[in-house]
């Protein structure tokens, strides 16, 4: 048997898909037919709804918060893990969601921030702008790195960019702790695991896996060649 961790974004799914993208997401499918797939993704329920893939087992859902198991109902072990991070990061997520608008308002920067709960607690501040602008979203990530290092939550909160938005969350909540804990709940009878990625802050849980699969077109791979290349 086996088992393939895989976050779908942008390998199974991306919003208005290339044609090169399309061709290579529907190749990755059939490669992965004979896998169990298990998501590892930002994505909550609603969102994986949209990626054209099944998944019948565990899933790994925002960032690692959530974990679904193979009955479709939340973890309950995974779930009190999670709720004691919420409740002992709440008020610094609700600052950081103030913050968050603040540098947006005052840079004119059009984002929409968003202060996301799970069960009834703050658990991340999600950052987005209804047009994809990208210069945007870095003046907002370098200044939200500011406010980080220059204030007392500096060792509480990961800033996260992935695809075409910012996700401040909780530092113990990482993909790699959920995809472990997975990992021990997972049959006997499961022979290989798989980690499918293009984001470069899955390389934790990539490398819980006993293979690691990479798209030969990511931003990762390429800024490692020219490191190589200055070397």
């Amino acid at each position: 048997m086996i088992v393939a961790f895989v976050n779908p974004q942008p390998t199974l799914y991306t919003t208005d898909p290339t044609a090169e993208q399309e061709r290579t997401a529907a190749g990755l499918s059939v490669l992965l037919q004979q896998a169990e797939l298990i998501p590892v993704t930002g994505l909550d329920e609603a969102e994986l709804l949209s990626v054209p893939a099944a998944f019948t087992s565990w899933q790994i859902l925002r960032h690692g918060a959530v974990v679904i198991g193979p009955d479709g109902l939340e973890d309950p072990a995974w779930r009190r893990l999670t709720l004691e991070t919420q409740r002992l990061r709440a008020d610094g997520l609700r600052l950081a969601h103030t913050a968050a608008t603040h540098i947006s308002q005052l840079g004119q920067l059009g984002l929409e921030v968003t202060l996301e709960e799970h069960s009834g607690l703050p658990l991340l501040a999600r950052l987005s702008h209804p047009h994809g602008l990208e210069l945007a979203l870095l003046q907002a990530e370098r200044e939200l790195h500011e406010w980080l290092d220059g204030g007392p939550f500096q060792a509480d909160f990961r800033l996260l960019k992935q695809g075409e938005g910012l996700t401040l969350l909780p530092r113990e909540l990482t993909p790699e702790s959920a995809v472990n804990y997975v990992l021990g709940q997972l049959p006997a009878e499961v022979t290989l695991t798989l980690g499918v990625s293009a984001q470069e802050g899955d390389a934790a849980f990539l490398a819980l896996c006993d293979y690691a699969m990479i798209p030969g077109e990511s931003e990762w791979l390429s800024r490692a060649e020219i490191a190589e290349d200055e070397d």
